[in-house]
Protein backbone atom coordinates (compact mmCIF):
# COMPACT_ATOMS: atom_id res chain seq x y z
CA UNK A 1 0.00 0.00 0.00
CA UNK A 2 1.46 3.38 -0.79
CA UNK A 3 1.79 6.79 1.33
CA UNK A 4 -1.77 8.21 -0.54
CA UNK A 5 -3.52 5.52 0.26
CA UNK A 6 -2.10 5.18 3.96
CA UNK A 7 -3.13 8.43 4.08
CA UNK A 8 -6.38 8.26 2.74
CA UNK A 9 -7.16 5.30 5.17
CA UNK A 10 -6.57 7.42 8.22
CA UNK A 11 -7.76 10.60 7.17
CA UNK A 12 -10.37 11.97 9.21
CA UNK A 13 -13.36 13.00 7.22
CA UNK A 14 -16.26 14.01 9.72
CA UNK A 15 -13.06 16.25 11.53
CA UNK A 16 -12.67 17.54 7.89
CA UNK A 17 -16.28 18.34 6.89
CA UNK A 18 -16.63 20.03 10.57
CA UNK A 19 -14.18 22.39 9.76
CA UNK A 20 -14.50 22.90 6.21
CA UNK A 21 -17.79 23.93 7.34
CA UNK A 22 -17.36 26.22 10.28
CA UNK A 23 -14.35 28.29 8.05
CA UNK A 24 -16.83 28.28 5.16
CA UNK A 25 -19.79 29.72 6.84
CA UNK A 26 -17.23 32.21 8.97
CA UNK A 27 -15.79 33.10 5.48
CA UNK A 28 -18.72 33.84 3.87
CA UNK A 29 -20.35 36.07 6.82
CA UNK A 30 -17.65 37.82 6.95
CA UNK A 31 -17.09 37.90 3.30
CA UNK A 32 -20.39 39.70 3.13
CA UNK A 33 -20.24 41.59 6.15
CA UNK A 34 -17.28 43.38 4.51
CA UNK A 35 -18.65 43.72 1.01
CA UNK A 36 -22.18 45.19 2.54
CA UNK A 37 -20.21 47.57 4.30
CA UNK A 38 -17.86 48.38 1.67
CA UNK A 39 -20.98 49.08 -0.37
CA UNK A 40 -23.59 50.15 2.13
CA UNK A 41 -24.19 53.36 0.25
CA UNK A 42 -24.97 52.26 -3.13
CA UNK A 43 -26.69 49.20 -1.53
CA UNK A 44 -28.81 51.62 0.31
CA UNK A 45 -29.61 53.87 -2.68
CA UNK A 46 -30.71 50.76 -4.62
CA UNK A 47 -32.65 49.53 -2.10
CA UNK A 48 -34.63 52.52 -1.43
CA UNK A 49 -34.92 53.13 -5.29
CA UNK A 50 -36.60 49.56 -5.48
CA UNK A 51 -39.29 50.96 -2.62
CA UNK A 52 -40.07 54.00 -4.09
CA UNK A 53 -40.55 52.42 -7.40
CA UNK A 54 -42.80 49.68 -6.38
CA UNK A 55 -44.51 52.70 -4.21
CA UNK A 56 -45.01 54.72 -7.22
CA UNK A 57 -46.16 51.49 -9.64
CA UNK A 58 -49.33 51.52 -6.41
CA UNK A 59 -49.78 55.26 -6.31
CA UNK A 60 -52.55 56.62 -8.49
CA UNK A 61 -52.60 60.51 -7.57
CA UNK A 62 -49.20 61.14 -9.15
CA UNK A 63 -45.77 61.36 -7.15
CA UNK A 64 -46.10 64.63 -4.75
CA UNK A 65 -46.75 62.76 -1.99
CA UNK A 66 -43.66 61.01 -2.32
CA UNK A 67 -41.10 64.18 -2.39
CA UNK A 68 -40.29 63.17 1.12
CA UNK A 69 -38.53 60.14 0.80
CA UNK A 70 -37.72 61.44 -2.41
CA UNK A 71 -35.91 64.29 0.03
CA UNK A 72 -34.59 61.68 2.29
CA UNK A 73 -33.08 59.21 -0.66
CA UNK A 74 -31.29 61.94 -1.93
CA UNK A 75 -29.72 63.27 1.39
CA UNK A 76 -28.85 59.84 2.23
CA UNK A 77 -26.14 59.39 -0.17
CA UNK A 78 -23.48 61.36 -1.38
CA UNK A 79 -23.38 59.99 -4.87
CA UNK A 80 -26.89 61.01 -5.52
CA UNK A 81 -26.93 64.61 -7.43
CA UNK A 82 -30.08 64.97 -7.78
CA UNK A 83 -34.04 63.41 -7.74
CA UNK A 84 -36.14 65.42 -9.97
CA UNK A 85 -40.09 65.12 -10.55
CA UNK A 86 -41.07 66.26 -14.16
CA UNK A 87 -43.75 66.50 -16.03
CA UNK A 88 -44.97 65.75 -19.15
CA UNK A 89 -43.63 68.73 -21.32
CA UNK A 90 -40.38 67.49 -18.95
CA UNK A 91 -40.90 70.87 -16.81
CA UNK A 92 -38.95 70.44 -13.41
CA UNK A 93 -41.71 70.16 -10.52
CA UNK A 94 -39.66 69.23 -8.02
CA UNK A 95 -35.79 68.94 -6.93
CA UNK A 96 -34.79 67.27 -4.11
CA UNK A 97 -31.29 69.48 -3.96
CA UNK A 98 -32.13 72.03 -6.04
CA UNK A 99 -29.31 71.27 -8.17
CA UNK A 100 -28.76 73.69 -11.31
CA UNK A 101 -28.83 71.14 -13.56
CA UNK A 102 -31.34 72.87 -15.55
CA UNK A 103 -31.43 76.28 -15.07
CA UNK A 104 -34.51 77.31 -16.98
CA UNK A 105 -36.61 74.32 -15.20
CA UNK A 106 -36.64 72.69 -17.99
CA UNK A 107 -34.41 68.98 -18.58
CA UNK A 108 -35.35 68.15 -22.37
CA UNK A 109 -33.09 65.09 -22.63
CA UNK A 110 -32.07 63.85 -26.62
CA UNK A 111 -29.93 60.92 -27.81
CA UNK A 112 -26.41 62.72 -28.42
CA UNK A 113 -25.77 63.30 -32.27
CA UNK A 114 -28.70 60.92 -32.88
CA UNK A 115 -26.07 57.88 -31.87
CA UNK A 116 -28.02 54.78 -30.71
CA UNK A 117 -26.07 54.75 -27.25
CA UNK A 118 -27.37 54.64 -23.67
CA UNK A 119 -25.87 58.60 -23.50
CA UNK A 120 -28.59 61.52 -23.21
CA UNK A 121 -27.88 65.46 -22.86
CA UNK A 122 -30.08 68.33 -22.56
CA UNK A 123 -30.00 69.96 -25.60
CA UNK A 124 -29.78 73.47 -23.81
CA UNK A 125 -26.51 72.38 -21.53
CA UNK A 126 -24.17 70.43 -23.44
CA UNK A 127 -21.54 69.92 -21.30
CA UNK A 128 -23.29 67.70 -18.84
CA UNK A 129 -24.03 63.75 -20.25
CA UNK A 130 -26.61 61.14 -18.87
CA UNK A 131 -25.58 57.51 -19.18
CA UNK A 132 -29.13 55.68 -18.81
CA UNK A 133 -29.07 52.95 -16.41
CA UNK A 134 -32.45 50.93 -17.40
CA UNK A 135 -34.76 52.88 -16.00
CA UNK A 136 -37.01 50.90 -13.27
CA UNK A 137 -34.88 47.40 -13.74
CA UNK A 138 -31.33 48.76 -11.56
CA UNK A 139 -29.87 46.06 -10.09
CA UNK A 140 -27.55 45.88 -7.18
CA UNK A 141 -24.99 44.24 -9.46
CA UNK A 142 -25.09 47.64 -11.35
CA UNK A 143 -24.23 49.84 -8.35
CA UNK A 144 -21.57 47.07 -7.07
CA UNK A 145 -19.60 45.35 -9.98
CA UNK A 146 -17.68 48.16 -11.62
CA UNK A 147 -20.41 50.14 -13.34
CA UNK A 148 -18.91 53.37 -12.65
CA UNK A 149 -15.66 52.23 -14.51
CA UNK A 150 -17.40 50.65 -17.47
CA UNK A 151 -19.87 53.66 -17.77
CA UNK A 152 -16.39 55.87 -18.03
CA UNK A 153 -14.55 53.75 -20.75
CA UNK A 154 -17.66 53.16 -22.65
CA UNK A 155 -18.28 57.40 -22.77
CA UNK A 156 -14.54 57.39 -24.01
CA UNK A 157 -15.32 54.80 -26.67
CA UNK A 158 -18.09 56.96 -27.74
CA UNK A 159 -16.72 60.46 -27.41
CA UNK A 160 -13.20 60.45 -27.09
CA UNK A 161 -12.77 61.97 -30.66
CA UNK A 162 -15.23 65.26 -29.80
CA UNK A 163 -13.98 68.95 -28.92
CA UNK A 164 -12.99 68.79 -24.57
CA UNK A 165 -15.02 65.03 -24.56
CA UNK A 166 -12.68 65.08 -21.19
CA UNK A 167 -14.17 68.30 -19.65
CA UNK A 168 -17.53 67.18 -19.44
CA UNK A 169 -19.78 65.76 -16.76
CA UNK A 170 -21.20 62.44 -16.97
CA UNK A 171 -23.70 61.13 -14.71
CA UNK A 172 -25.94 58.14 -14.21
CA UNK A 173 -29.69 58.12 -14.72
CA UNK A 174 -32.29 55.74 -14.04
CA UNK A 175 -35.95 56.73 -13.81
CA UNK A 176 -39.33 55.62 -12.80
CA UNK A 177 -42.58 56.64 -14.73
CA UNK A 178 -46.43 57.15 -14.40
CA UNK A 179 -48.09 55.90 -17.77
CA UNK A 180 -51.51 57.72 -16.64
CA UNK A 181 -50.00 61.50 -16.24
CA UNK A 182 -46.84 61.47 -18.28
CA UNK A 183 -44.65 62.18 -14.98
CA UNK A 184 -41.43 61.24 -14.52
CA UNK A 185 -38.56 60.78 -11.17
CA UNK A 186 -35.15 61.05 -12.67
CA UNK A 187 -32.35 59.62 -9.91
CA UNK A 188 -29.23 61.26 -11.48
CA UNK A 189 -26.08 59.94 -9.05
CA UNK A 190 -22.65 60.80 -10.21
CA UNK A 191 -19.79 58.63 -11.24
CA UNK A 192 -17.53 57.71 -7.85
CA UNK A 193 -16.46 54.15 -8.28
CA UNK A 194 -15.49 52.49 -4.78
CA UNK A 195 -11.74 52.57 -4.55
CA UNK A 196 -10.61 48.81 -4.70
CA UNK A 197 -14.49 48.09 -5.21
CA UNK A 198 -13.74 46.02 -7.97
CA UNK A 199 -10.91 44.51 -6.44
CA UNK A 200 -12.77 43.40 -3.25
CA UNK A 201 -15.15 41.97 -4.84
CA UNK A 202 -12.67 39.76 -6.82
CA UNK A 203 -11.12 38.67 -3.99
CA UNK A 204 -14.32 37.45 -2.02
CA UNK A 205 -15.01 35.63 -5.36
CA UNK A 206 -12.26 34.17 -5.57
CA UNK A 207 -12.49 32.74 -1.82
CA UNK A 208 -15.87 31.54 -3.14
CA UNK A 209 -14.11 29.75 -6.01
CA UNK A 210 -11.55 28.34 -3.83
CA UNK A 211 -13.92 27.26 -0.92
CA UNK A 212 -15.67 25.24 -3.91
CA UNK A 213 -12.83 23.85 -5.28
CA UNK A 214 -12.03 21.98 -2.09
CA UNK A 215 -15.67 20.70 -1.85
CA UNK A 216 -15.13 19.17 -5.15
CA UNK A 217 -11.81 17.41 -4.60
CA UNK A 218 -13.15 16.34 -0.58
CA UNK A 219 -15.62 14.58 -2.19
CA UNK A 220 -13.44 12.95 -4.76
CA UNK A 221 -11.32 12.13 -2.03
CA UNK A 222 -14.02 10.88 0.09
CA UNK A 223 -14.84 8.42 -2.55
CA UNK A 224 -11.31 7.13 -3.20
CA UNK A 225 -11.30 6.69 0.51
CA UNK A 226 -14.25 4.74 0.53
CA UNK A 227 -13.74 2.49 -2.96
CA UNK A 228 -10.11 1.81 -1.00
CA UNK A 229 -11.97 0.17 1.84
CA UNK A 230 -14.02 -1.64 -0.36
CA UNK A 231 -10.96 -2.77 -2.03
CA UNK A 232 -12.60 -1.60 -4.95
CA UNK A 233 -10.72 0.36 -7.92
CA UNK A 234 -9.93 3.57 -5.72
CA UNK A 235 -8.46 5.21 -8.31
CA UNK A 236 -11.17 4.95 -10.68
CA UNK A 237 -13.80 5.68 -8.58
CA UNK A 238 -11.96 9.26 -7.38
CA UNK A 239 -11.36 9.82 -10.70
CA UNK A 240 -14.88 9.48 -11.84
CA UNK A 241 -16.41 11.67 -8.83
CA UNK A 242 -13.67 14.23 -8.96
CA UNK A 243 -14.95 14.74 -13.41
CA UNK A 244 -18.68 14.42 -12.20
CA UNK A 245 -19.05 15.75 -8.62
CA UNK A 246 -22.33 14.99 -7.04
CA UNK A 247 -22.93 12.13 -10.71
CA UNK A 248 -19.63 10.11 -9.61
CA UNK A 249 -20.78 10.27 -6.01
CA UNK A 250 -24.69 9.07 -6.34
CA UNK A 251 -23.05 6.41 -9.01
CA UNK A 252 -20.86 4.82 -6.51
CA UNK A 253 -23.51 4.94 -3.63
CA UNK A 254 -25.43 2.83 -5.69
CA UNK A 255 -23.30 0.65 -6.48
CA UNK A 256 -22.32 0.05 -3.14
CA UNK A 257 -25.78 -0.04 -2.28
CA UNK A 258 -26.08 -3.63 -4.43
CA UNK A 259 -23.46 -5.35 -2.87
CA UNK A 260 -22.91 -6.83 0.46
CA UNK A 261 -19.71 -5.57 2.47
CA UNK A 262 -17.85 -8.33 4.38
CA UNK A 263 -18.04 -7.54 8.21
CA UNK A 264 -14.24 -8.31 9.36
CA UNK A 265 -12.27 -6.61 6.08
CA UNK A 266 -14.93 -4.42 4.69
CA UNK A 267 -14.72 -5.58 0.80
CA UNK A 268 -17.06 -5.44 -0.97
CA UNK A 269 -19.12 -8.53 -2.11
CA UNK A 270 -21.79 -9.65 -4.43
CA UNK A 271 -25.08 -10.19 -2.77
CA UNK A 272 -25.11 -14.13 -3.96
CA UNK A 273 -21.45 -14.74 -2.19
CA UNK A 274 -21.36 -16.42 0.81
CA UNK A 275 -17.95 -16.35 1.60
CA UNK A 276 -15.57 -13.14 1.13
CA UNK A 277 -13.24 -13.36 -1.74
CA UNK A 278 -10.52 -11.39 0.14
CA UNK A 279 -10.30 -12.85 4.69
CA UNK A 280 -12.62 -16.12 3.47
CA UNK A 281 -15.56 -14.72 6.08
CA UNK A 282 -18.22 -16.52 6.08
CA UNK A 283 -21.13 -13.83 5.09
CA UNK A 284 -24.23 -15.51 4.65
CA UNK A 285 -26.52 -18.73 4.84
CA UNK A 286 -28.09 -21.52 2.26
CA UNK A 287 -30.86 -24.09 3.51
CA UNK A 288 -29.42 -27.71 3.67
CA UNK A 289 -31.88 -28.94 1.69
CA UNK A 290 -32.00 -26.80 -1.24
CA UNK A 291 -28.87 -24.91 -1.13
CA UNK A 292 -30.85 -21.78 -1.43
CA UNK A 293 -29.47 -18.65 -0.41
CA UNK A 294 -31.08 -16.97 2.60
CA UNK A 295 -31.40 -14.21 4.93
CA UNK A 296 -30.22 -14.39 8.76
CA UNK A 297 -33.50 -12.77 9.72
CA UNK A 298 -35.59 -16.65 7.26
CA UNK A 299 -36.87 -18.36 9.61
CA UNK A 300 -37.76 -20.54 6.99
CA UNK A 301 -36.50 -21.38 3.27
CA UNK A 302 -37.79 -18.94 0.39
CA UNK A 303 -37.86 -21.94 -2.11
CA UNK A 304 -38.81 -25.14 -0.32
CA UNK A 305 -39.94 -24.05 3.02
CA UNK A 306 -38.35 -25.89 5.21
CA UNK A 307 -37.25 -24.45 8.93
CA UNK A 308 -33.83 -22.79 9.22
CA UNK A 309 -33.24 -21.94 12.64
CA UNK A 310 -31.93 -24.98 13.08
CA UNK A 311 -29.89 -25.12 10.00
CA UNK A 312 -28.41 -21.52 10.53
CA UNK A 313 -26.54 -22.93 13.75
CA UNK A 314 -25.10 -26.14 11.90
CA UNK A 315 -24.17 -23.24 9.14
CA UNK A 316 -22.27 -21.52 11.93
Amino acid sequence: MNRFDIFAEKFNFKRAVIIYLIAAILTGILSAGFLAYTFRDKITFVYKYHRINEKANDNKIGFENLEPELINLANSSSDIVDILILNRQNQILFSAKNSNLSKNGILDLAEISGKKSHFLADQKNSNVYFRLMKGDKLKFSMAMLGIENEVEQEYEDYYFYEKNYNVKKVYLLSYITDKLSGDKVYFISDIRPIVNGEFYVKIVAVLAILFFMLYWVLLAFWVYAQALKSKLNSAMWGIITLFTNLAGLFVFLIYRQGHQTCYKCGALQNKSNLYCTFCGTRLGFVCKKCNTIVSEKDNYCKNCGSVLKGERKQNE
